[in-house]
């Protein structure tokens, strides 16, 4: 039996131990994970107009921007189409003019982008029935106008220099030449067409059909319907078609949902439903980096109808998962033009054009965060005892209790939290091998703890209470030995 005075040390050592494993001792979730943080805004343009479309050409790497005027702007019409670098968010060059209705040139607005030229540039649609071609440094677009119903659709034709239009009930392909458009090809549909989505290398043209609710596939050799449909769902009408050639899947805008069809199969893989007053605008699919981008934008005036805010969305294209990589877009809504989006080879920066506030506004990825430094143990290690020879206790004296535990070469330092507040650490000298096998560079989390190459221990909420407890009992076991080791030192056990 230990007397009250090493019975009163040892107490207080506990003590000691206690308050600082609770100290030490995490709340439940503090170490948990950051979310991974998501596109973060970088810059915002207003020199491009009224921008109403966007297109990132594959070979230049170059960004276009179909434009219209902006109302009230004193120094005359911006429409017409800008190219923009990506790299330094500065405007390149600017084609004002245009083919017009007569043939003469004309300053109108590049309404929609077809598609890219071969080296750079890009087809465009001007006008109701205007199609022209312009490339960074042209002065004006070169093309002409076609007669008789409007064009309502067009996408680079899988011939080079030709564009498939829709107009009416008519799915046609066109070549643009320098002063005219002449019409190649032409297939009547069973209702009016829709949206389009063209796959060049492999020479298949998707075309919508909102009346009968179908999407519909084309072959370029022949220009014929192949058979091949997809059914659509009930819901509205499609408003776009992108095509993931790489994974055979279309995504399709339909109001307030983002559905995405597997080509294979026929059916629908998966479906994006908008928040509250959002409708879905446009989707840019990044093959590089297996994500899709989509531009959900705002409808109505706040509050009654939203609240003015639109969404940048991130999906997965491999799962069709949302990635939460998106990020806020204030004022983008959709009474003055649908919103559009572009993205860089690989996702590094994403371009949204927003006609509702005249701006194009780029987003950078995220950068992923610099690893922690590894914890490093504080505690200095206690001295032995200074024993004192005799055969009988000395009076008491303060000074000559034991002020820590004692030391046999191991040391034991208590974990306390690490600097970034993510973990615990701590070592175990003397070759302690306690962390077991297995456990070198590992790492784990949702509520598991495992031990690193050099000892540091990651533990996630009240996990860590279990190697806190073992160091306190290691602490406790070793401040006994040292009060029973002084008073065999003394000359004799306590009674």
């Amino acid at each position: 039996m230990l007397r009250p005075r090493a019975a009163g040390a040892l107490a207080g050592i506990t003590a000691v131990v206690l308050s600082v494993v609770a100290v030490g001792t995490p709340a439940a979730g503090a170490d948990d994970p950051p979310a991974a943080d998501g596109y973060e805004q970088t810059a915002r343009l207003t020199t491009v107009g009224k921008p109403l479309d966007l297109l990132l050409h594959p070979g230049s790497g170059k960004l276009y921007v179909g434009s219209d005027t902006v109302a009230g702007t004193p120094d005359g019409s911006l429409a017409g189409v800008y190219t923009v670098d990506p790299a330094s968010d500065t405007v390149l060059s600017w084609v004002k003019t245009s083919p017009g209705s007569t043939g003469a040139p004309a300053q109108l607005p590049g309404k929609r982008l077809a598609g890219p030229l071969p080296g750079d540039g890009v087809h465009y649609l001007v006008g109701l029935r205007g199609i022209a071609a312009a490339k960074d440094g042209d002065a004006s677009g070169s093309g002409g106008w076609l007669t008789g119903t409007s064009i309502t659709q067009a996408r680079s034709g899988a011939t080079p220099g030709t564009v498939v239009v829709v107009r009416g009930t008519k799915l046609e392909e066109v070549a643009v030449g320098g002063t005219t458009v002449t019409v190649e090809r032409s297939l009547t549909l069973p209702a009016t067409g829709g949206p389009l989505a063209v796959d060049t290398a492999a020479g298949q043209i998707w075309v919508t059909d909102n009346t009968n609710g179908v999407l519909r596939r084309v072959g370029s050799a022949d220009f014929a319907p192949d058979g091949k449909e997809i059914a659509l769902g009930a819901g509205a009408a499609v408003s776009f078609l992108e095509w993931d050639t790489g994974r055979g899947v279309l995504w399709a805008g339909r109001g307030t949902v983002l559905e995405a069809y597997d080509i294979a199969s026929g059916k629908l893989a998966a479906s994006f439903d908008a928040k509250p007053g959002d409708t879905i605008a446009d989707v840019a699919v990044d093959p590089r980096s297996d994500r899709a981008f989509a531009v959900w934008q705002d409808w109505g005036n706040p509050p009654e109808e939203g609240d003015g805010v639109g969404q940048l969305a991130v999906y997965d294209t491999a799962t069709l998962k949302d990635l939460d990589l998106g990020a806020e877009l204030p004022g983008v809504n959709g009474q003055l033009g649908s919103s559009s989006v572009a993205v860089t080879p690989g996702g590094d920066a994403v371009f949204v054009a927003s006609p509702s506030d005249a701006s194009l506004t780029v987003f950078k990825a995220p950068v992923p965060p610099s690893p922690s430094p590894t914890p490093t143990p504080t505690d200095p290690e206690s001295p032995p005892p200074d024993p004192t020879p005799g055969d009988t206790d000395p009076a008491p004296d303060p000074s000559d209790e034991p002020t820590g535990p004692s030391d046999s070469g191991t040391t034991v330092p208590v974990d306390g939290p690490a600097d970034d507040g993510n973990s615990a650490g701590g070592t175990v000298d003397s070759g302690d091998t306690s962390g077991g096998a297995g456990t070198t560079g590992g790492s784990v989390s949702g509520g598991s703890f495992g031990t690193t190459g050099d000892g540091s221990l990651a533990s996630t909420g009240s996990d860590v209470l279990l190697p806190a407890a073992a160091g306190t009992a290691a602490l406790l076991a070793a401040g006994t030995a040292a009060i029973l080791w002084r008073r065999r030192t003394n000359g004799r056990l306590e009674p």
